[in-house]
């Protein structure tokens, strides 16, 4: 018979094995009873909800961390095994009840994993946490602009907003008093040209008065934090001048007829719109039809924007109407009764006839050597059809021309452009 091994004649030694077993265990029990701590960074912090009623009124702007290191002390055969994901760190803001800045220690935290007793925990970083609490709150502040032009001699337009509306806790937005923006704007050959720029808060409403700060926009948010800003290099005009204009009218009213105040005025534009060859000469002010007027004087007003349109701008201070005197006392007012043969009918629509009056009274204004030249044969009445849309049933209204065949100055006094018609459906 072979010898047997060493380690076969130990596994047959029923003592020896014994006391090999006992001295395993031994070990497995030095090793796992062996205590040790160690470092896990990065946990998350789990911050309880303020409680309800606080949550009514309050909310959290900011909190100085989100995450913590702490230190898990306990056996090796727990503690080696522990990951960030392991633990749980809570801090408790349920006794938070009034706007502020509140700060909790480190041992405020309370940190555990399902391990439960076998491992306990400590917090070392960081050594506090600091949560600012605050009402939140909303207000709209001007926009204060403080821009160097370039090249200067110029008037420059820009589309800056006038407002800007702020949200965020209550004490700083109460302490802010506007929006600033400034920079420099350079356009070598005078063009548009649209920069971009971030606003500033500050609790001055002149931000560059030396009592002024600003304040950080940290917690707060806006309906925009930066704009774009186009700007349009503009020469200015001190006087220009105005003009009367009609509409619907060929009549030349001398000037001795009107006034307008002010009769000039200053405007900003652009370079090739008041100098040089194509440069406005005036500013043309619409009355309207002189058919309304009779022998009185009047007095209308027109907006000055509405005028000089989008073109310009008015640097007038304080201008913002003009004024018009139409003196019309010394004119005369008479009627003729114009005979059907003098009326002339376009666009009336095949089928139809229309019943003619025998005469069309027409009042004419004007001076009285223009009125006294006037005759019955004088005017041409056209009934134009063409743009009515044709009905036997009821009476339509169509509008009437009438023409003066006259050089002086007088005109058709009108309460109506139209006339009451009644037409018949051809047989």
């Amino acid at each position: 018979m072979k010898n047997k091994s060493l380690f076969s004649r130990l596994l047959e030694n029923k003592k020896m094995m014994l006391i090999v077993s006992l001295l395993l265990s031994f070990i497995f029990w030095m090793v796992s009873s062996d205590s040790t701590t160690k470092t896990l960074n990065d946990i998350v912090i789990n911050y309880n909800t303020l409680s309800e009623s606080a949550a009514r009124e309050l909310k959290v702007f900011n909190i100085s961390s989100d995450t913590v290191s702490v230190s898990a002390s306990g056996k090796r055969v727990f503690v080696e095994t522990l990951s960030p994901d392991d633990i749980v760190a809570t801090l408790d803001l349920f006794e938070v009840s009034e706007p502020g800045e509140y700060t909790f220690d480190k041992n405020d935290i309370d940190v555990s994993a399902e391990l439960g007793s076998k491992v306990s925990f400590d917090v070392y970083k960081p050594d506090s946490i600091t949560v600012f609490v605050d009402r939140e709150a909303s207000k709209t502040v001007d926009i204060i602009s403080d821009f160097l032009y370039k090249p200067d001699g110029y008037y420059v337009e820009n589309n800056l907003p006038a407002t800007v509306t702020i949200t965020g806790p209550e004490s700083l937005v109460e302490a802010v008093e506007c929006a600033y923006v400034s920079g420099e704007v350079v356009s070598s050959d005078a063009t548009d040209i649209t920069n971009t720029y971030s606003l500033s808060l500050f609790d001055n409403a002149d931000p560059k008065s030396q009592n002024a700060k600003e304040i950080s926009s940290e917690y707060i948010t806006m309906s925009y934090d930066t704009v774009d800003v186009a700007f349009r290099f503009l020469k200015i005009d001190e006087d220009v001048p105005f003009t009367i204009t009609y509409d619907q009218s060929e009549i030349k009213l001398p000037s001795s007829y009107y006034s307008i105040t002010p009769s000039t005025i200053a405007v900003a534009g652009p370079e090739e719109l008041l100098f040089g060859d194509n440069a406005i000469e005036s500013f043309a002010v619409n009355i309207g039809s002189l058919s309304k007027y009779k022998n009185q004087i009047y007095n209308e007003s027109f907006s000055v924007d509405s005028i000089i349109g989008n073109s310009f701008i008015n640097k007038s201070d304080g201008v913002e109407t003009l004024r018009v005197q139409l003196d019309f006392s010394n004119f005369e007012l008479k009627t003729f009764d114009v005979p059907a043969s003098k009326i002339k009918v376009s666009g009336l629509s095949d089928g139809y006839t229309y019943d003619a009056p025998t005469t069309y009274a027409v009042t004419v204004v004007g001076t009285s050597s223009a009125v006294d030249s006037l005759e019955e044969t004088s005017f041409v009445i056209e009934y134009d059809f063409s743009e009515v849309e044709p009905s036997s049933e009821t009476p339509v209204n169509v509008p009437v021309n009438i023409t003066i065949n006259n050089t002086g100055l007088c005109w058709v006094y009108r309460s109506s452009d139209t006339a009451s018609v009644l037409l018949s459906a051809a047989e």
